[in-house]
Parts: C-alpha cells; sequence; structure tokens
C-alpha cells in the first residue's frame, strides 16, 4: 500500500469521521439514519486512534504473519473504492439537509432503509470475522494465505462489498437522495466491479483450479445471478 493511501487512512478518516458525525447528528431529529451516521462516524474515528496510533497496527497488509506475495501495487482499486463510498456515505444527507426533497420522505422508509443497513453491516461484519487474520484493505496475497469458502463465502464470492452495496442503498434509500443513487451506480458500484477483477486476478493466479471450482459454484456478489 503507497504512502499516500497510508496517510489517507491514518489521517484524512479522522476528518471524514468528524465530519460524518456531525452530519449524523445535524439529521438526528428528523431521520432515523442520522443515528447510524453518528455512531458509526464515532467508532471508525476512535478505532483508527486505537488500531493505529495506539497499537500501532499497519493498515498495508494483512495481520498474518507471512510474507507478503503478491498485491496490487498501484492501489487503484483502494482510490475508486476510496471516491465510491465517500461519495455514497456523505451526499445523502447533505442533500437531505440542503436541498429540496424529489424523492419521497417519511419514516416507513427510514425504518426499511435501516433494516437493509442493518442486513448489511451483518453481512459485512461476518465477512471480516471470518477472514480474520488474512483481512486487509489493501488487495494481497500472503505466504500461507487460505482461500476462505465458509461462512459468507460459501454463499457469495465478495460478501464484505455486497454489505457495502447494502449500506449505501440504505443511505440513499433513507434519505430519499438522488445524489446518493446516483453515488452508488455511476461511482461505488464500477469500482466494485473493478476491485473484484482485481482481487480475483490474484486468487486465480496463486490458487489456480483450485479458485476456478469455487468460483463456479459461487456467484460473486448475488446468489444465482452474479
Amino acid at each position: 500500500m503507497s504512502r499516500a493511501a497510508i496517510f489517507f487512512l491514518a489521517v484524512v478518516t479522522l476528518g471524514l469521521a468528524v465530519l460524518l458525525a456531525f452530519l449524523g447528528w445535524a439529521t438526528i431529529q428528523s431521520n432515523l439514519l442520522g443515528w447510524f451516521l453518528l455512531l458509526t462516524g464515532l467508532i471508525y474515528f476512535f478505532g483508527v486512534v486505537i488500531v493505529y496510533w495506539i497499537r500501532g497496527i499497519q493498515f498495508r497488509r494483512p495481520q498474518s504473519d507471512g510474507e507478503m506475495m503478491k498485491d496490487e501495487r498501484d492501489d487503484r482499486s483502494f482510490w475508486l473504492i476510496v471516491i465510491g463510498m465517500v461519495a455514497a456515505f456523505y451526499l445523502p444527507s447533505i442533500e437531505y439537509l440542503f436541498f429540496t426533497a424529489i424523492l419521497p420522505r417519511g419514516l416507513r422508509i427510514q425504518i426499511v432503509s435501516l433494516l437493509l443497513i442493518l442486513v448489511g453491516s451483518v453481512l459485512f461484519i461476518w465477512a471480516r470475522r471470518t477472514l480474520g487474520k488474512f483481512y486487509s484493505g489493501h488487495v494481497s496475497l500472503v505466504e500461507g494465505q487460505q482461500l476462505v469458502q465458509k461462512g459468507p463465502y460459501h454463499l457469495i464470492r465478495h460478501p464484505a462489498y455486497a454489505g457495502y452495496l447494502l449500506i449505501t442503498l440504505g443511505l440513499a434509500l433513507g434519505y430519499s437522495s438522488l445524489a446518493g443513487f446516483a453515488s452508488i451506480l455511476f461511482l461505488l458500484m464500477p469500482a466494485v466491479i473493478y476491485r473484484i477483477r482485481v482481487e480475483e486476478k490474484l486468487l486465480a493466479e496463486h490458487f489456480g483450479l483450485k479458485f476456478y471450482e469455487y468460483a463456479a459454484k459461487v456467484e460473486r456478489l448475488i446468489p444465482g445471478v452474479w
């Protein structure tokens, strides 16, 4: 992972986390999703402080003790994901606060949105815990890497990304945000597809037939579709 990417994760995201918490606080009285933004911003802020600045755990690689074998050198997929996630997380609440509503708004929509966010969050956390020490924000393979096929990886090949998409879809719906839906369609979804292709290229090169057999049985993001 490049120094620019590490600086972004260790420093810039602290400011973004504070901004997210502020947007949650600003919308909390009229929209239930404000609680999600507020809590997410606070958790991420203190998580980065504890993990990186206090415990000194590096973002550049998984926590496995094995040597790095292969990785994405230019971090292109990382930056594409960052742009898509920032747009999809921040634009809905900003549109909600400062622009006249075009799409319908209401409590029922917010409740459905929170359910989407809950399912997406559970899916992401489940995937993260299943990967364990092999999880990393950087596309990489380390010595001793396993092709995980249990838990959510038995259902789809990229459950963490599916979780991202469900969460951002919930935000766009809950804040009745055209900008949010556009961010998912034109920024986040293309970034996720690109990152999936980068990851699967490394996996195919490393695991060979074992990966192709797994891919033939399990779809990427949507069971039975793709």
